[in-house]
């Protein structure tokens, strides 16, 4: 599904959100790579309702935003990124999660303060699409409490309230997720994981190539700092490690040039002495310094520098 077919797919929903085409799952994960889902019985006047309040909110974010590919390391404003099923493994963990066999549908099993998500399933013309949003206990009252009238009677509501708003930070259609909110990726479907997997790759090319002296101390700093571990998923992402690989022989030069601290040894390799020459040596690995043409002058690539 296109940007554009999202689009219509959302607008047309607005004709039939009188219509019983909306379920919603209250999703928590008892361990990294466990989802238990709930869900519970809904009315469809709640559900034109909430489908009233998420709607125009999509819309106005697909009508004004750029569409681009997913980077590990960030995205700039105005822009929603994209990325495969293939590339999320616990997309598969939550579609089995409310599958007949598995959903829960006794909401007393639920304890609200252990909810991570929450998500919206909308089926219309044979279609499907998946609206996720991280889940945020509402907060209680420092004092007093909340109430609400109930045949002409004032009644305190119990403590434990849950809130739905307008925003959505993900959507999955037809196989992609379209991630509106940059975060939401991490700490629904625990992509940590993701970058941690292809921080390790990286780690086994290094170690093949033998190319960086103290190899097993760089490894557990990268492996540390969730940063380079997003740096490292980028660059295996786009497969651009083996161009550090292929021009080795001009990296002292670059070194020296740059006046970077970094040292080799006898045998040519990157000496790693601390955590301080992470950054630097990333870059080198990224192909992320720069001379301008005009005034000569050195840099790093902005999407780099702004993390570093």
């Amino acid at each position: 599904m296109t940007k554009d077919e999202l689009k219509s797919f959302i607008t047309a929903i607005n004709s039939a959100k009188n219509s019983n085409i909306l379920s919603a799952y209250f999703v928590k994960k008892p361990s990294s790579v466990k989802m238990q889902s709930f869900q519970p019985q809904i009315s469809v006047q709640v559900q034109s309702d909430i489908l009233s309040m998420i709607i125009p909110n999509i819309l106005r974010q697909l009508d004004n935003a750029a569409l681009v590919e997913y980077n590990p390391i960030g995205v700039a404003d105005g822009e929603i990124e994209y990325l495969n099923k293939n590339s999320i493994e616990q997309i598969d963990t939550f579609l089995d999660s409310i599958s007949d066999e598995k959903i829960y549908k006794e909401m007393k099993a639920l304890e609200i303060p252990k909810i991570s998500f929450y998500c919206f399933k909308i089926q219309y013309n044979e279609k499907i699409i998946y609206c996720f949003r991280q889940f945020a206990k509402m907060k209680k009252l420092r004092s007093g409490y909340i109430a609400q009238f109930f045949n002409d009677e004032l009644k305190a509501m119990d403590g434990n309230f849950l809130g739905i708003d307008e925003t959505v930070d993900m959507i999955y259609a037809d196989d992609v997720a379209y991630i509106f909110n940059h975060i939401s990726l991490e700490r629904i479907f625990n992509y940590r994981d993701q970058y941690l997997q292809k921080t390790n790759e990286a780690m086994g090319e290094l170690l093949r190539q033998n190319a960086i002296a103290n190899m097993e101390q760089f490894s557990e700093d990268c492996c540390r700092d969730v940063r380079i571990m997003k740096r490292f998923t980028n660059m295996m992402t786009q497969g651009r490690l083996p161009l550090f690989f292929d021009n080795y022989e001009k990296v002292p030069e670059i070194v020296e040039e740059l006046g970077l601290d970094i040292d080799f040894d006898d045998e040519g390799r990157i000496d790693y002495k601390e955590k301080s020459q992470l950054y630097h040596i990333v870059n080198l690995m990224s192909d992320s310094y720069f001379e301008s043409l005009l005034a000569k002058r050195r840099g790093i690539v902005k999407t780099e520098e702004a993390l570093s």
